[in-house]
Formats: C-alpha cells, sequence, structure tokens
C-alpha cells in the first residue's frame, strides 16, 4: 500500500521587505502631509538603521535564528530609537510652525493684508512641506510679493521636490517697481521649427550700468509639458527668457 507523502506547510513572510518607515528628514520636509495614493506608489522605501533592524529581526523569527531574549532586546533598542526620532521630529515641525506663524504676520503687515486671509492661504497649501512654505513668505516679504495675486507661488517636480518661485507677474512688478529699471525688449530667432522660434533674447536696461543684460533661451531647453507650452508656446518662452533676465538684473 503506497504512503501519500506529508506535506510540509512553509510560512511566507508577506512582506520580505520588512517594516518600512520614512526617514526622519523626509517627514520633516513634508511636514506630515498627507500623499496621494499615486504619489505613495511612486516613493522608493526609505532604508535606515531602524528599518534594517526591523528586517533582521523579521527574517531571524522566521528563521528560527536569534534567541527570544536577543530578538527582545533589539526590540527594545528599536522602540527606544523610534521615540527619539518622533521626539526629536515633532520639535522640528513645532519650531517651523512658530516661524511661519512669525512670518505670517510680517508679510500681512509690510503688505497690508489681512493676517487671517494670509494665513488661510498657507492651510490650504496641504501638501507643500513647512520648509517651502516658510521660504515663500520669506520671498513674498523681500520683494513685497503678494501670494494671493499670484506674484509668488508654489512648485512641485517630478521628483516630488517643492519650491518656492517668483511668478511672471512678481517679476513685472519687481521691474516696474525698481528706480533703476529703463525698459525691456526681446528678439527670437529668424530660425523656426514647427512655427515656434528656436530661441528667444530678453534685454533689460537700467539707468545705473552702462551695459544692458541680455539673457537668450533655447525652447527645446527650456519646453514644459503642461497644456498651455503647447496652446502658447511663444508666450512662454518669452515669460521663460524674460524670468531669467530679470533674476540677473535686479535680483
Amino acid at each position: 500500500m503506497l504512503k501519500t507523502p506529508k506535506t510540509t506547510k512553509i510560512k511566507v513572510n508577506p512582506n520580505p521587505l520588512g517594516k518600512r518607515t520614512h526617514s526622519l528628514k523626509e517627514l520633516a520636509q513634508r511636514g506630515f502631509v498627507a500623499t496621494s495614493k499615486e504619489r505613495k506608489d511612486n516613493l522608493a522605501p526609505v532604508f535606515n538603521l531602524d528599518n534594517i533592524q526591523e528586517d533582521l529581526i523579521e527574517d531571524g523569527t522566521n528563521k528560527g535564528g536569534p534567541s527570544p531574549e536577543s530578538l527582545s532586546l533589539n526590540e527594545d533598542s528599536s522602540r527606544n530609537q523610534k521615540l527619539m526620532a518622533q521626539e526629536g521630529l515633532a520639535l522640528s515641525i513645532k519650531l517651523l510652525n512658530s516661524l511661519i506663524q512669525k512670518e505670517v504676520v510680517k508679510t500681512a503687515k509690510a503688505l497690508e493684508l489681512e493676517e487671517g486671509e494670509l494665513q488661510a492661504w498657507i492651510d490650504m497649501q496641504v501638501m507643500a512641506p513647512k520648509q517651502t512654505l516658510l521660504a515663500l513668505l520669506r520671498i513674498a516679504l523681500e520683494h513685497h510679493l503678494d501670494p494671493l495675486k499670484e506674484e509668488v507661488a508654489l512648485a512641485v517636480y517630478e521628483d516630488t521636490h517643492w519650491q518656492a518661485y517668483i511668478t511672471v507677474e512678481g517679476y513685472c512688478k519687481i521691474l516696474n517697481s525698481h528706480p533703476a529699471f529703463d525698459g525691456i525688449a526681446f528678439k527670437e530667432s529668424p530660425q523656426l521649427s514647427n512655427d515656434i522660434p528656436l530661441w528667444m533674447e530678453c534685454t533689460i536696461y537700467r539707468k545705473d550700468r552702462s551695459q544692458p543684460t541680455v539673457i537668450r533661451e533655447y525652447f527645446e531647453e527650456v519646453k514644459g509639458e503642461q497644456t498651455i507650452w503647447q496652446k502658447m508656446p511663444r508666450r512662454m518662452l518669452r515669460h521663460r527668457v524674460m524670468q531669467q533676465c530679470a533674476r540677473l538684473a535686479v535680483l
């Protein structure tokens, strides 16, 4: 009589990478902001000492490696490290919130805005890291630009990096209010590609300089993927070259 061979059930770890936590620096940059599912799926796993230790503990448990006493010590050490990281992160976020509140008060006063209105605009930027919001407020204060009028704004790139920047409206305001500003001129290339100039130049004149500031930008190098670049390529190229020229001429 043939005997049916015994089968051994093997427990498979459903998460071979172990528990994953974002690094302290990444969490501080994101300010504990809730990200969309699409962005979460695109984020690469973060490897740090805590993660590696958790992986070793989990792998050892599955393979019958270290003793329970050793695992307990490792778990306590990992827990203590996490608590210290969370406490430091809480202090960093508290400090950033305090700095943002101070900048809101100063910026609102300088721009003659309602403090509550500016704070409400800041609160609406839920996806932006707190450091970037702080940078935006300081740019607005330094150059007397109004975020509510989109004279300074926020941008996020494909790598999820955020940046505060001065818009076209902001640069126009800076140029026209500068006491040395003495005119601006544009020139585009005679060569075309799909009826679009290959490059465009911007020239900004100042009363206190003997030579003007001249900047050339090439369409292929600066074009964006947004729809407006498809609808208004010349206008967007002009905006881009003006922004770069103004940065050198008046900032």
